[in-house]
């Protein structure tokens, strides 16, 4: 979020100044107004006048899963148990855990006290609550059926930050154990192997070839540590930026949808989700066009994106929903055929429901499978690389000792 300073009068009529973080300008007027401030001058920071910390914490304007799911809980119990909107929220921004969610949370409480309605002053922080989290609220709002929708809002955030959690854990042990492989290498090459080399020169003898490649690698490490460094650093910031374009993540996500591992656990990951969130938007009387539009929002992956709207398209056409989806390879033909199932049933919402809790104990033990192969599997190709390196050091040393043993 972009940062503020502002001059302001409290209510003692004393002069106040500071500094806070805040969505835009009038939402900073609203939060000071609410703690008693009365802004006199407000003023956007220039970014590069911002701190190295700041700029990086600003550059991201979400909330994390984990704290939306906690809000979410919060503010089903609140409305569940008869307390009053506005008083609600504003016990929940008193146990914010940051300014930038109290100053969130403030400015809704405002909007809601004014006459909005919740969904309207959710909609103003479209990156915070995504589209089919306003949408239910919406549909809770105008049905009176609000601590319904929350509830299942609850229900399917929790659902979704597990399944999360579990895909980036399977993601994130072989990238750190690789990470420290490469970390124990480089320092083998540029601390280790060089006194071994010294050891064996001091004999003057004449060297293996696997022996002569590791001490080459060494000096080739040790002498241009920096430029590698340099070039990693470049390399890593140029594929960051390219994966943020809409070109390259499309070019990165039909990669990763295609590797023999990680692809079926996203494209079964990508199927719970959607299967889940149209579901959520069906019981709650969201027409199947719009609902499809909102379950688009919620995939990562632009493969499934574009088969998503390849889907509304159909549908919108005239076409069913199972038959628009088998005509694409991304959708299983199990999840095809129990959509099918259900639509000609009239029960698609209880048919999406039996997808979702299939496709999610699918990723489970899909990533249960991938741990136990991919543990061994590390551990073989890290040891055999350090292994390597060491015998490749020792072989003149055994080749001495076994001239020193002869007759």
């Amino acid at each position: 979020m972009p940062e503020f300073e502002y001059v302001g009068i409290d209510k003692s009529g004393k002069k106040t100044t500071g500094k806070f973080d805040a969505p835009s300008e009038g939402d900073l007027r609203v939060y000071l107004r609410s703690k008693g401030i009365r802004p006199m001058r407000i003023k956007k920071i220039n970014a590069f006048k911002q701190d190295l910390g700041k700029i990086f914490r600003s550059s991201g304007r979400t909330m994390s899963l984990e704290t939306l799911v906690s809000i979410t809980r919060q503010l089903h119990a609140l409305i569940t148990s008869g307390i009053p909107l506005v008083q609600g929220l504003e016990f929940l921004a008193e146990q914010a855990a940051t300014t930038n969610i109290k100053t969130i949370i403030t400015v809704m409480k405002e909007k809601v006290s004014q006459g909005s309605y919740l969904w309207e002053a959710l909609g103003l922080y479209p990156k915070i609550f995504p589209k089919f989290y306003v949408s239910l609220v919406k549909v809770g709002e105008a049905s009176g059926a609000l601590d319904l929708m929350f509830k299942r809002l609850n229900r399917y955030l929790e659902t979704s930050n597990k399944l999360t959690r579990i895909v980036k854990g399977a993601m994130m042990y072989p990238l750190i154990i690789t990470c420290l492989g490469i970390v124990v290498i480089s320092a083998m090459l540029i601390f280790v192997i060089p006194k071994f080399e010294e050891l064996l020169k001091s004999n003057n003898q004449e060297l293996p070839g696997p022996t002569q490649l590791v001490i080459f690698m060494s000096h080739f490490v040790a002498g241009n540590i920096i430029y590698i460094i340099l070039v990693l650093v470049t390399a890593g910031f140029i594929l960051s930026q390219f994966i943020k374009s809409k070109e390259g993540r499309a070019q990165i996500d039909q990669l990763v949808f295609k590797t023999p591992l990680f692809g079926p656990l996203i494209q079964k990951s990508s199927i719970a989700r959607f299967s889940r969130t149209l579901q959520i938007m069906l019981s709650s009387g969201i027409n199947l066009l719009d609902a499809i539009d909102i379950c688009k929002s919620t995939m990562n992956n632009a493969v499934l994106e574009d088969a998503v709207s390849t889907v509304r398209k159909n549908v919108e056409g005239g076409k069913n929903l199972g038959g628009s989806m088998s005509k694409l390879h991304v959708f299983p033909r199990m999840s095809v055929q129990m959509i099918a199932v259900g639509e000609a049933s009239g029960n698609l919402d209880k048919m999406l429901e039996k997808v979702a809790d299939f496709y999610e104990e699918e990723v489970e033990i899909t990533i249960n499978s991938m741990t136990k192969l991919i543990e061994p599997l590390i551990l073989i190709v890290l040891g055999g690389a350090v292994g390597g390196l060491l015998i490749a050091m020792y072989l003149p040393i055994f080749k001495l000792a076994g001239g020193a043993g002869g007759p």
